[in-house]
């Protein structure tokens, strides 16, 4: 797989473009991109990929990537599957910072969405629970003039400042791109843990995965992600296994072993430690 800079096509007359997003699914590719990206995603589920954070997504997230962020909204596998009536949709705004100018620079009144534009940098979500005045502004975008779409553009930017239930996603700031080589290497990893966590994963077999020793492996995947491979490993199969709790008639121990997991007491353990619960009392939390 080759390095993935993302050609965001540009409008000549605009500084930032609008796109929705109406498919069977999302770009499957870890990529990054110069412009930022704010995302609301009206449906669609899976595994979002942020940085160094992996965690679910669901309808009515609201996303703000910086420049460069690597990102990818990996939908869930029965959306391949053949016949299948899932799709997703997604609203969008690219822009680049350079659009904004020295306004938030210069401008009291805007300085805290120029704070917001350097956390972005992390990428930050809001998760909505349901439309809202600000998404459906969203949901009609393609109605409103160019101008109109950049005040609603700045009007949700103020929202996010004012919201405390943003929260920050990677803990990696991310501002300008990595060598080729790790996006593929880094883009490698993330798909072979993604498709074969159910199964026995070792040290040696991902360190062949992105072609490098194990110990070589073991710094590239900390300076990249801040992450152990066990950690990364465990913070998948949970993610996984957080859906299947709230999408599943399965029991726990069911789904423990369906998400890689030799015994119970170690899937428990391992999903109290990311979540910050034991999986029964999230499963009474989701329900």
């Amino acid at each position: 797989m080759k390095a993935l800079l993302f050609r965001v096509p540009t409008v000549d007359d605009r500084s930032f473009r609008v796109q929705i997003d109406n498919d069977k699914h999302f770009y499957q590719r870890l990529h990054f991109h110069p412009e930022f990206q704010l995302t609301l995603i009206k449906e669609g589920t899976g595994t979002l990929v942020v940085g160094d954070r992996i965690d679910r997504f669901q309808p009515y997230d609201l996303l703000l990537l910086g420049a460069n962020v690597p990102h990818v909204m990996l939908n869930d596998t029965d959306y391949f599957q053949p016949n299948s009536k899932r799709h997703v949709m997604a609203y969008s705004f690219f822009f680049k910072e350079s659009m904004l100018g020295d306004i938030f620079i210069k401008s009291p009144e805007l300085m805290h969405i120029a704070e917001l534009l350097k956390e972005a940098s992390h990428g930050v979500r809001i998760r909505f629970t349901g439309p809202t005045p600000l998404t459906r502004k969203l949901e009609k975008i393609n109605e409103q003039r160019p101008f109109e779409q950049l005040l609603i553009l700045l009007s949700i930017l103020d929202t996010i400042t004012l919201t405390p239930e943003c929260e920050r996603l990677s803990g990696t700031s991310y501002k300008n791109p990595n060598k080729p080589v790790d996006h593929q290497r880094l883009e490698n990893v993330f798909n072979f843990i993604l498709t074969n966590y159910a199964d026995v994963i070792t040290l040696d077999d991902i360190a062949n995965v992105a072609n490098l020793t194990p110990h070589a492996f073991c710094r590239f995947l900390r300076t990249h992600t801040r992450k152990t491979f066990s950690q990364l490993l465990n913070e998948v199969r949970v993610e996984h296994a957080c859906r299947l709790l709230k999408d599943s008639a399965q029991s726990i121990s069911q789904i423990a072993f369906a998400c890689g997991y030799a015994n119970l007491s170690n899937f428990n353990r391992q999903f109290k430690q990311v979540t910050g619960m034991a999986p029964r009392d999230y499963l009474k939390k989701a329900n």
